[in-house]
């Protein structure tokens, strides 16, 4: 018994000591100070001005259009007018998901399948662009669990192909999240920004193969956001060696979406010495928010710009 009381004892003094030292660490990355304002802030749309759902019991396999608020307008995620107005609210750059589909073009749409929104059937990438267009993307969104399909039969011909969007908008911004795994979709897309000459001014979001295909084609020019796997990868490496002021290879020249608070207090020196770090070795750091009202504050802080699912509350 006094044995097991004397490695309680050493152990509580041993906790001590790591949480001291720990804290020692956490203080000397002078964690809560600001950088210096970024020389761009930039405000990015997620999907547009869209439906809106919410988040409870969400996974990857949840239909969101049958979960959606209810409405505030008539518009519809990863369409025309949804760019259009996303713009109209001041967005600098718009997010867009994109897939191949079955005749080698690029569409622009969310899911996996057309289930879910559509009253068509199977995989997003067995479709014809054509077979897309036809389809009512309005179909399946209801606020009320089915009782009322408020778009229904508005939706018919409004899925359209990334080219009409980069046409449509001969001098905005964009940034395109890549659904699938596939380099044949890379490739196309690489192939159609420098057929429409719009390299400049689109970014990809992908696995780091794509990303690697991207840069490759398009060199300088390249604008790239790694998918979450890779970003995962960097704060875990931030964590275990940014404490000696080390900033890890899979972080550099990377664009870092970080949520509002939670979690990212604990990175060293977070947020101006971790944004000062990220700035040295051209990279990102962008913030996750709905609240128009934190912008002033995260200008002053030294982020680079917010991602927000509600674009049209922020002005211009």
């Amino acid at each position: 018994m006094r044995a097991f009381k004397k490695f309680l004892r050493w152990s509580f003094r041993g906790l001590l000591v790591v949480i001291a030292l720990y804290a020692l660490l956490y203080v000397a990355n002078l964690p809560f100070r600001s950088a210096e304002p970024a020389a761009e802030f930039l405000r990015l749309s997620h999907r547009g001005v869209h439906q809106t759902y919410h988040r409870e019991g969400l996974d990857n396999f949840t239909c969101t259009a049958t979960r959606i608020d209810v409405p505030r307008h008539s518009l519809l995620e990863n369409t025309l007018p949804s760019v259009q107005a996303a713009f109209a609210a001041g967005a600098d750059l718009v997010e867009l998901d994109v897939h191949s589909t079955a005749d080698g073009e690029i569409v622009v749409f969310h899911d996996w399948t057309v289930d879910c929104r559509t009253e068509g059937r199977g995989e997003t990438r067995t479709h014809t662009l054509a077979e897309l267009k036809a389809l009512d993307a309005g179909y399946g969104y209801t606020a009320d669990g089915g009782k009322t399909f408020p778009f229904r039969g508005q939706g018919v011909g409004l899925i359209p192909s990334l080219r009409e969007v980069l046409i449509a908008f001969p001098e905005k911004r964009f940034f395109l999240n890549q659904k699938d795994r596939s380099e044949a979709t890379t490739a196309r897309i690489v192939s159609l920004l420098k057929d429409t000459q719009t390299q400049g001014r689109v970014c990809l979001q992908a696995r780091d193969e794509h990303i690697a295909l991207f840069r490759a084609e398009l060199g300088a020019e390249a604008c790239t956001l790694s998918d979450r796997p890779a970003l995962k990868r960097c704060y875990f490496d931030y964590l275990a060696t940014g404490w000696y002021g080390n900033f890890p290879q899979s972080c550099k020249g990377l664009t870092l979406v970080a949520l509002d608070g939670g979690p990212m207090r604990v990175l060293w020196g977070w947020p101006g010495t971790f944004i000062e770090r990220v700035h040295a070795h051209g990279g990102r750091v962008v913030i996750f928010t709905d609240d128009p009202k934190r912008e002033p504050v995260l200008r002053a802080t030294g982020f680079d710009g917010v991602f927000t699912d509600y674009i049209e509350r922020w002005g211009n």
